[in-house]
């Protein structure tokens, strides 16, 4: 009878102790994964924030070679995307999806201004601005790859930690520590596409 008692209070000392073992990895996991997430967040911003700090060399090339009327609108834009890239960076948990929305938005309209006056710039430049236009250029399709890339990472992250609350066992881990509650919105795959198929090159 002693021997089977062990054996019961052993067993359930093992049970006790792979079940802790479950419930804590299953824990961790999640906390590691927003933590990704996080980071993958700061990248992200950090590529949109770089594109901006290019805009500068991209305007004074355009005061010089292109009508002043076209300098408003790529500011305004500028000025929008930044306001919204500082609320989405301010944000230390998920933002809301209509901030996230925003953001895509603002970037977007960025990237579709950024193309036009590429196009314009492309016929109106004199020789001497020719190799000047062509190095912000290059900067800018970096960037541009950057960005891509920095999408594609957040939205794995996203879609990694979305996915484990809905399935088994995840989703026990996050209905037991409210992981459940918190979903995380991506980025549209159209918002930040790579230097090739933005710029409509044929080649990079």
């Amino acid at each position: 009878m002693g021997n089977w008692l062990r054996l019961a209070a052993g067993c359930s000392v093992l049970f006790g102790i792979i079940l802790f073992s479950v419930i804590f990895g299953g824990y961790s996991s999640f906390w590691r994964s927003q933590n990704r997430i996080e980071a993958s967040k700061s990248i992200l911003t950090d590529a949109c924030q770089k594109r901006l700090d290019l805009l500068p060399g991209l305007i004074e090339i355009i005061k010089k070679n292109m009508a002043p009327s076209s300098l408003p609108a790529i500011n305004q834009t500028a000025q929008k995307a930044t306001t919204i890239l500082k609320q989405v960076i301010s944000h230390e948990h998920q933002p809301e999806k209509n901030l996230i929305n925003e953001f895509e938005i603002s970037q977007t309209k960025l990237t579709l201004e950024l193309v036009q006056l590429f196009t314009q710039l492309q016929t109106s430049l004199d020789k001497d601005a020719v190799k000047q236009f062509s190095a912000v250029k290059k900067e800018f399709y970096i960037a541009q790859d950057n960005l891509f890339v920095a999408m594609k990472r957040y939205n794995t992250e996203v879609n990694y930690f979305n996915a484990r609350t809905t399935v088994f066992p995840g989703f026990l881990i996050a209905k037991l520590f409210g992981f459940n509650k918190i979903k995380y919105t991506g980025i549209s795959t159209d918002g930040f596409l790579p230097v090739r198929k933005t710029f409509d090159l044929k080649t990079s």
